[in-house]
């Protein structure tokens, strides 16, 4: 049970059962409550590209409009009700993300951005020109919440604001769930390695474009079930969800929040739309606050909102750093000493084997295997040193042969140690 709550996911249950009931008194409505949790929603799944795989993208607006758009389409035209046109929003944005996403993959790095860029303002002019479809630069209207049957629960009114965020939270609570299992699963393990070093990842025998061509459309994915609640919500779609600016939006938010953290960009959300709400009610121009706000994120703390939360903690010791854990006290393991282990030597010294000097006289110390071959000290003939000349040229002594011929000459009679000429004996 203690674990189960120490779980990263319960205080972020906590906060958006709580945010309903708190966020009014400032004056705020439950509307804006649920455009949170789907800002949540929306920084967890593009935080699948940026945090995780390394991939910044400035397309993400684009896969949110089109969802929202194809949903609400449906909805007007062809099926009335939430089921149908919630499945249909998600699965354009999924479709859209992979043809997008099997032509973009082949570049990296800046490429890869410019190219979302330039499918999102692609996108943008098609929906801004098709009047008779989208509406244009008027947007699309006729959106509905009806109610719908739920088996346990009865009929649920999402007309009602409170019951429509109930209703979008279990949509939230289960991508978080599955965007956790998905990071911390081999899957998500890969992508951090490719995030590190795509080289190294594909050297192991990693697909990598495979595996950023899963990642990509995933994100999608929950961009575009994003997109269709929140068309849901205001009842209503706009051109500008689709712009470029929009994914700029994103990616703020999501930088602001921590994108090395799996909670940063859910703070970072929730972060931007109560910032924009505040600051929208005193001047239009907040983006400009906004985005100083940002540049001051990106050089005093790159790690977010969630940074400086770790600071903070360091601070006052509520935390430890990595690797500053108190480590339990090292056990040597019961195994037999190796050939080299002070062990085996004290053991050679009390069976008074060779190297040990006996019972009677003092130690001797044994040849170290990692040097060069040294004086035979236990040879029968010994021959006097000769000083070796450190200097090169005609004083010097002539090179002596390779020290495996020597070693065979060294067992013959009337031959002494060999000495190579680069070492220097006492």
């Amino acid at each position: 049970m203690r674990r189960a709550l120490a779980h990263p996911l319960v205080p972020l249950l906590a906060a958006l059962l709580l945010l309903p009931h708190v966020l009014p008194l400032t004056r705020a409505t439950v509307t804006l409550a649920t455009e949170i949790e789907i800002f949540v929603l929306l920084g967890l799944g593009f935080n699948l590209l940026l945090g995780y795989t390394g991939l910044t993208s400035f397309g993400h607006g684009a896969f949110f409009g089109v969802a929202a758009y194809a949903g609400s389409l449906v909805q007007i035209h062809l099926v009335k009700g939430v089921g149908v046109p919630i499945l249909v929003g998600v699965g354009a944005g999924a479709l859209l993300g992979a043809a997008i996403g099997f032509l973009v993959m082949r570049k990296r790095g800046v490429y890869f951005s410019l190219l979302t860029l330039a499918f999102t303002q692609m996108i943008f002019s098609i929906v801004y020109r098709w009047t008779n479809v989208t509406g244009g630069e008027n947007g699309l209207g006729g959106v509905e919440r009806p109610a719908v049957t739920v088996p346990l629960l009865g009929a649920l009114d999402l007309g009602n604001a409170m019951v429509y965020y109930h209703f979008v939270l279990v949509f939230v609570v289960a991508g978080t769930a599955l965007a956790w299992r998905i990071v911390h699963s081999p899957f998500g393990r890969t992508l951090q390695a490719i995030r590190e070093n795509e080289q190294r990842a594909s050297f192991v025998g990693y697909n990598t474009r495979a595996y950023k061509f899963a990642a990509f459309v995933l994100s999608c994915t929950f961009t575009g079930l994003a997109g269709i609640l929140y068309a849901l919500l205001i009842r209503f779609v706009y051109p500008q969800t689709v712009h470029v600016d929009f994914s700029g939006e994103i990616l703020a938010m999501t930088v602001v929040g921590g994108m090395r953290h799996f909670l940063g960009p859910a703070l970072g959300g929730a972060f931007f739309v109560f910032f924009r709400d505040f600051l929208s009610a005193y001047t239009e121009n907040w983006l400009v606050v906004f985005g100083a706000l940002f540049m001051v994120f990106i050089v005093v703390s790159p790690q977010g909102i969630f940074g400086i939360g770790e600071r903070v903690a360091l601070a006052l010791g509520l935390m430890r750093r990595d690797g500053e854990a108190a480590l339990p006290a090292r056990r040597e393991l019961s195994r037999p000493p190796g050939p080299g282990s002070a062990g085996s030597r004290e053991a050679v010294r009390r069976a008074g084997g060779r190297g040990s000097g006996g019972p009677h006289g003092p130690p001797r110390r044994t040849p170290l295997g990692h040097r060069p071959q040294r004086r035979r000290q236990d040879h029968p003939v010994q021959r006097p040193h000769r000083p070796l000349s450190a200097r090169r040229g005609p004083g010097a002594l002539p090179r002596r042969e390779h020290h495996g011929v020597a070693a065979a000459r060294a067992g013959a009679p009337g031959h002494g140690p060999v000495v190579p000429d680069r070492e220097c004996v006492p």
